[in-house]
């Protein structure tokens, strides 16, 4: 009998912060596909598409509302053409790999549907550092030849061979987010827009532009 009675107050230690972390603190994985452009002064500008992988808290209160941040690991990309751009005879730069480790900052109020569906709309901002990846640089060298440079997106590369040097895009980013959350038991279906803020590319004072749809799986 003290056994049970022993095995019974250890199960309800153990349960009570268990349901109290459910009940306000949530945690999950989420990776999705990323369709990424840049809104681009003078230029053209094409879409790529990228992926995204990450972690995420959340916090809901008693009212529904919750508060949501984490890091995720994202590519972004596009493809920016014209005609001299920079003033220097560059046709077009091709972003293949923009990565960033990105941070939101989002808040949003959770609808409950029944039958453990719910709904979740949010709004807020993000912050991204670019980490590394690699561009395509086509234009005309000094000798009036066509030419393709492969080159680091945000570092600078030195002129060589003729070829215009390259300057690299900015790594800071941040802008504002929307998302909608479609929520069944653990799992969440997310539509997310980014819009960038800040310059990233000096060609055509690019900023960001990027629809995400991701799956996150949440532990309580």
């Amino acid at each position: 009998m003290k056994h049970s009675l022993l095995k019974m107050a250890v199960a309800t230690l153990v349960a009570f912060p268990l349901n109290g972390l459910a009940q306000g603190w949530n945690f999950g994985a989420e990776a999705g596909y990323v369709n990424n452009t840049l809104a681009v002064e003078e230029y053209e500008s094409t879409a790529r598409n990228g992926f995204k992988i990450g972690v995420n808290a959340e916090y809901t209160l008693s009212n529904h509302i919750s508060f949501e941040s984490g890091l995720a690991y994202i590519r972004k990309g596009a493809t920016t053409s014209g005609d001299n751009m920079g003033y220097v005879r560059i046709s077009s730069i091709k972003f293949a790999e923009m990565n960033y480790l990105q941070i939101p900052l989002m808040a949003g109020y959770k609808f409950d549907l029944g039958k453990q569906f719910s709904i979740k709309p949010e709004a807020g901002g993000y912050f991204a550092a670019g980490i590394n990846g690699d561009s395509f640089v086509t234009g005309l060298d000094n000798f009036n030849q066509p030419y393709e440079a492969r080159v680091a997106t945000f570092s600078y590369t030195e002129s060589t061979d003729g070829i215009a040097p390259y300057r690299p895009s900015n790594r800071a980013d941040a802008g504002l987010t929307f998302a909608l959350n479609i929520n069944y038991r653990h799992f969440t279906l997310k539509a997310e827009y980014d819009l960038g803020l800040a310059t990233v590319t000096y060609y055509g004072n690019g900023k960001q532009r990027t629809l995400s749809i991701s799956l996150a799986y949440w532990l309580f």
